[in-house]
């Protein structure tokens, strides 16, 4: 059986928490391990529980999401931390990926994809919501960054994950729609990341946008 993932839920909003608690219990991958109700609470909590991931709000009244990250990673930088906020704007995102944490969910996520997302930042995995990731990827077209004169060969099989990848669905999702094992889905996915030269899902995206092989 997989590890089960140490979660620490850091939001003001005691409805929020509650939601989230529900979340969490409900799926055997993830186990809630403590709260917080603000960034000024987190590294006493993260060194009260011993999380895997943190999943933590940004505007919150002491200190925000984007310090907290900070003072999470220096108290331990293994922990993953991912954001999630009612913000959809690619500067918030760009904000709290820069203070290092490895996701960014807007509240209206579906509690699958609010899992998926726990999971996959513990698996080393860089999680964005789709509606977030389109402003990155709207944002480098108008700057004119990203292009290349030539798309590297792509499988088919590849270019599909690609496109399932753009529309935010998690390697098992992936897996599930093309009717495949999800090792060999990750091992695709790791193969475009050496073809292209890239870190991750958002980089693919950007990439994919670039060469014309999605539109978004």
């Amino acid at each position: 059986m997989s590890e089960v993932v140490r979660v620490l839920v850091v939001d003001d909003e005691a409805l929020v928490r509650h939601a989230l608690r529900a979340f969490i219990a409900d799926d055997d991958r993830v186990v809630l391990v403590g709260e917080a109700t603000d960034g000024s609470e987190v590294v006493e909590a993260c060194k009260a529980a011993s999380p895997d991931v943190v999943l933590m709000d940004i505007k919150m009244r002491e200190v925000g999401g984007v310090e907290a990250t900070k003072r999470v990673l220096d108290w331990n930088p293994h922990c993953r931390v991912v954001a999630l906020t009612t913000f959809t704007t690619e500067w918030r995102a760009l904000e709290v990926l820069r203070a290092g944490a490895c996701g960014y969910l807007v509240k209206n996520s579906t509690p699958e994809q609010i899992i998926d997302a726990i999971v996959a930042a513990h698996a080393g995995d860089r999680v964005v919501s789709p509606e977030v990731q389109e402003r990155f990827v709207r944002a480098a077209i108008e700057a004119g960054e990203n292009q290349v004169a030539e798309a590297p060969a792509l499988s088919d099989r590849e270019r599909e994950i690609i496109e399932l990848i753009a529309r935010g669905l998690s390697n098992a999702e992936i897996a599930d729609a093309l009717h495949y094992a999800e090792g060999t889905v990750k091992a695709d996915i790791r193969h475009i990341n050496h073809l292209w030269d890239v870190e991750n899902r958002l980089q693919i995206v950007l990439r994919a946008t670039a060469l014309g092989i999605i539109s978004l």
